[in-house]
């Protein structure tokens, strides 16, 4: 704990805080010359959870010592007993110890007591839990034989000792950490020591462990073959290395990662019902003749600088900090969406965006094959799989089993009896003739692609697969700025002085190429004789694909100039805001509620990580606390008054030892952007967006665990979003299950339901309807989609 003073202040989260000032070093558990992954305050979780387990293991053996006298006849049989019982009390006494020291101070306080007690365990308390699971057996079996009872209990105390080893030995190893004495562990500066070279192959070779443990663990099913190539790790390597470069001189541990992204969910919400206040004021103020919009305005302002995020001096001059620049950008954020404009049922130009977002979202979905189909129907998916792949044979098409003859023959890289292709029909309820092509091979930059011909809407839908196995997480990772100009000269459109994701542009180039190389497209719809003259080109893709289809846009539009182009959840780290809104007039983009795809980019990564060590330098509370916080939430308190328990005051920040360290730590991070040099620029999600906002949900059966499952009701609005709103990563417990490519489509096609729009997949399976009140007016598809493109 410390020689520091405490106070008792009542926590919101339902417990009492202990504020504890103290200028020591970070608490990352340092012991028997290590410093390890975790620190001393979660000890306390795992201790409190052993002190029962001891209770009942020395309950059985005073269980099995009455109902036999071997204990007292057999001096070894004795001798176990009495030492599990010293054992026990001791083992409870230290976990205890452990249970109070490690819940005192806060992430950034010293516990001087837990490595002691860590390393008495270890040396001591460990080799003698082996000696007595070894004499627990000799008891079991040789003194205590004929004892039924104690035959029974004796080797299940004695198993729970050995899995009290093995776990413990496997956790130790797991955290292990860095050795004290190792040479590349320090202050003095290892990039400059070692050079950069060194730490970028130091983390490749992380990177390529990780990608043949995952693909061996996984037996390949989410690739992993084509990721053994260290020059693929390259650049990722390179990302990797910068983004956690801190030259030995931060001391955190991922536990205090886990708290200062509550912290950052608990600020966020707070602005959150800064802004709906802010927003409540205002409507009751415009219905007062008395009161002008000055005065609206001034009051709105006055509510976000109440904000407690502000920590800045105040002076208009004064040098902004990471805090300050925290505050700024949250006040942006949420006068930005004071401003959104509500998609309107009643609009005919709304009603076209969302009939046209919920007819392809299946398009984007289907291209997931049969991985995501077993997903969403587990019970019922094999068997429709089946159902879909007679009615094929029944056309007199074959099994196609292992690469036989079978299927339509414009499939290529498909599996054992054209699974990918089945499910692509079976999800999108399509016919097989309407599957034009498909290519299913991945590997790095090589993405999965199909071409489907949709007659109800007159379209021919160019869909691509978004992230699914190792190899598209390489290329997602891949990135570095890339300059457009050369792309634009060939493919004619404006990329001077523009850049983009390199890894996405990259993968767009190679379907680019492809297409051009089967000449599907041009078949079906340029060529002489083609059967879809008279169609239109839609480009969709989810995640990945959605970032491809963007550049796969830019590359056709001069082909085909009435294209357009439907980016469901798309990454934010894409392209320059020139070009993000220069794709506006054939591109709409839909992001699902706190998806935090298109929020990523190294950027705003960046953003993520400095935000996360700010909080975690300004807790005043135990960790368990903020934990506890994340999991119980505010308990009917309000969070302004559980920040304000949590985090110490704007101007009270205590001087600690890791507050230098995060000095430090942003000096380093600051020289090493200057030496990699390159062009530093932000990146945005493309054209207009459709944000897709939760603004009801009902409790699941799980109660508060529930809005992790997906047995809750929610109800979302659309909003239109401008490309500047998505520049700050939202912590959000739904934050990655938003971006699941199967409740993307479920709920766009559930606002689309609500709003009275059908939602019928297929394009054989219904004939097309011209009414006015779904068309906008259109008599034909021809004319609903330059309703489209005037929209």
């Amino acid at each position: 704990g410390g020689n520091d003073s405490e106070r008792d202040v009542t926590g919101a989260a339902g417990g009492r805080f202990s504020d504890h000032k103290s200028s020591a070093s970070m608490p990352s558990l340092k012991a028997m010359n290590r410093r390890w992954l975790f620190g001393g305050d979660e000890l306390q979780v795992l201790s409190l959870a052993f002190i029962p387990v001891r209770v009942i293991q020395g309950l059985l053996s005073l269980l099995g010592t009455n109902s036999g006298s071997c204990y007292s006849d057999d001096p070894y049989a004795s001798a176990w007993l009495w030492c599990s019982l010293a054992y026990w009390t001791i083992c409870v006494v230290l976990d205890s110890a452990l249970v109070h020291f490690g819940g005192m101070g806060t992430p950034t306080d010293p516990r001087v007591t837990v490595p002691n007690i860590v390393r008495f365990k270890t040396m001591v308390l460990f080799p003698a839990c082996a000696a007595l699971a070894c004499l627990g057996i000799y008891s079991a079996t040789v003194a205590c034989g004929e004892n039924a009872l104690v035959r029974a209990l004796v080797p299940l105390v004695v198993l729970s000792q050995l899995g009290e080893l093995f776990s413990s030995a496997c956790c130790l190893y797991a955290f292990r950490g860095r050795r004290l004495d190792d040479p590349h562990l320090g202050s003095i500066g290892q990039r400059r020591r070692l050079g950069t070279e060194y730490l970028d192959k130091k983390w490749e070779k992380r990177c390529r462990f990780f990608c043949k443990c995952s693909g061996f663990f996984t037996c390949f099913l989410f690739g992993g073959n084509d990721s053994g190539n260290g020059n693929d790790f390259s650049m990722v390597a390179r990302v990797l290395s910068d983004y956690f470069e801190d030259d030995g001189s931060l001391d955190i541990v991922p536990s205090d990662v886990v708290a200062g992204m509550v912290c950052l969910r608990h600020v966020q919400k707070s602005e959150e019902r800064r802004y709906r206040e802010s927003r409540t004021l205002s409507a009751e103020v415009r219905k007062n003749d008395r009161k002008t919009q000055e005065e609206v305005g001034r009051l709105q302002v006055q509510a976000f600088n109440d904000m407690d995020i502000e920590v800045g001096s105040g002076k208009a001059d004064a040098e902004p900090t990471p805090r300050t620049q925290m505050f700024e950008r949250q006040v942006t954020y949420w006068h930005r969406v004071a401003n959104r404009k509500v998609l309107d049922h009643a609009d005919a130009s709304d009603r076209l965006v969302l009939d046209e977002a919920a007819r392809f979202a299946r398009h984007a979905l289907a291209i997931y094959t049969w991985m995501l189909y077993i997903f969403m129907n587990p019970l019922s998916g094999v068997p429709k799989l089946c159902k879909v792949r007679c009615c094929t044979m029944k056309k007199g098409k074959g099994c196609g089993c292992c690469g036989g003859d079978g299927g339509s023959g414009n499939t290529n890289g498909d599996v054992c009896c054209d699974l990918h292709a089945t499910a692509l029909l079976a999800q999108a309820n399509l016919d097989e003739s309407e599957l034009a092509y498909a290519h299913f091979g991945n590997s790095i930059v090589e993405n999965p692609y199909c071409i489907i011909v949709d007659h109800r809407w007159k379209s021919v839908v160019l869909s691509i697969r978004g992230t699914l196995s190792l190899e598209d997480c390489i290329t997602d990772a891949l990135t570095e700025s890339v300059e457009l100009k050369s792309v634009g000269e060939k493919w004619g459109f404006d990329g001077d002085g523009e850049y983009a994701h390199t890894g996405i542009l990259t993968s767009a180039e190679w379907i680019r190429a492809d297409l051009e190389k089967h000449g599907t497209l041009r078949k079906l719809m340029k060529d002489d004789d083609a059967p879809y003259k008279d169609y239109m080109l839609r480009v969709t893709g989810h995640s990945l694909g959605a970032g491809c289809a963007t550049f796969l846009g830019l590359m056709l539009r001069r082909e085909y100039p009435d294209l357009r182009c439907l980016p469901y959840s798309p990454p934010g780290g894409l392209v320059t805001i020139k070009t993000a809104k220069a794709v506006s007039g054939f591109t709409t983009s839909f992001i699902l509620n706190s998806d935090i795809v298109p929020r990523l980019s190294l950027a705003t990564m960046e953003l993520l990580r400095n935000d996360v060590l700010e909080l975690i330098s300004r807790i005043k509370v135990s960790k368990m606390a903020v934990l506890k916080s994340a999991v119980v939430g505010p308990g009917g308190v309000d969070r302004i008054d559980l920040i304000d328990d949590m985090l110490h005051p704007k101007d009270d920040v205590p001087d600690t030892e890791f507050r230098q360290q995060l000095q430090r730590f942003r000096e380093v991070q600051r020289k090493v952007k200057e030496e990699r040099g390159g062009v530093e620029v932000d990146l945005f999600p493309p054209g207009r967006i459709v944000h897709f906002v939760k603004t009801e949900e009902s409790k699941g059966c799980c109660g508060g665990a529930g809005k992790f499952c997906g047995n809750r009701d929610r109800t979302y609005t659309p909003m239109w979003a401008e490309n500047e709103d998505f520049q700050e990563i939202m912590i959000s417990p739904s934050m990655a299950l938003d971006h699941f490519p199967d409740r993307v489509c479920v709920c766009i096609e559930r606002v689309a339901q609500e709003w009275g729009i059908e939602v019928v997949p297929g394009s054989n399976r219904a004939v097309f309807k011209s009414s006015s009140r779904e068309r906008g007016g259109g008599e034909s598809p021809q004319a609903h989609d330059a309703l489209l493109n005037k929209v």
